[in-house]
């Protein structure tokens, strides 16, 4: 087992049983059981195929601790995601870990929009949002939805093929159709496979001139 780092984890073993975490100094906040060994290995490849970063929560400016979507009746079983690391008062920093990450807009004071997690109950809880990256008591009050899934033509999958580098299967919401893809951002996998699909199609058309 290995730590974002990419170096070896280290083990420990108590009457909670075994876990794996990072040794390294400065600590890539990696923690896992012994019994979700395998399904972070999953996720961890996932992250780092999709090409990104470890991302740092904007109220305490630590690296985040990656976890996964533990729930096997939901349809993201497996995910990685993000989440504050700090263990005394954690912030409401979410971010989904296996997709590029999304661009941001700026705030009113010209500085790049953090994302949060709603967490208080109601229609809007576990929704993501952008607003302003500073505390309180110097926020400029920005606030905006992140996209929703309604505004992402192709279901969220995450069937990785272990192939090197790994892809991953995608499902069109409108039409069913099913594609693979390298890339692990929705968006420019679907995008891509539009564009196959015209280069496809103006190909055929060139051969069925010829006959």
């Amino acid at each position: 087992m290995k730590c974002l780092h990419g170096k070896s984890a280290s083990t420990s073993t108590t009457s909670n049983g075994s876990f794996w975490f990072c040794g390294q100094n400065p600590s890539c906040h990696f923690f896992c059981s012994e019994e979700d060994g395998y399904r972070f290995e999953k996720a961890i490849i996932a992250w780092k195929s999709a090409g990104a970063h470890q991302p740092q929560c904007h109220e305490h400016q630590k690296l985040a601790r990656m976890r996964i979507v533990k729930d096997p009746m939901k349809e993201d079983y497996g995910r990685p995601f993000f989440v504050c690391s700090h263990r005394e008062n954690p912030c409401s920093f979410w971010q989904w870990g296996d997709v590029a990450e999304t661009v941001r807009p700026n705030c009113r004071h010209g500085f790049p929009c953090c994302i949060r997690k709603v967490k208080k109950e109601g229609l809007n809880k576990d929704r993501t949002f952008f607003c302003c990256p500073n505390g309180k008591d110097n926020s400029c009050s920005y606030f905006e939805w992140t996209p929703s899934e309604e505004d992402i033509p192709v279901c969220p999958c995450f069937e990785v093929n272990f192939s090197m580098p790994p892809s991953y299967n995608y499902t069109i919401k409108r039409t069913g159709e099913r594609f693979t893809s390298r890339c692990g951002d929705r968006m420019k996998a679907f995008k891509e496979h539009l564009e196959n699909k015209s280069k496809d199609n103006l190909t055929n058309a060139f051969e069925n001139m010829k006959l």
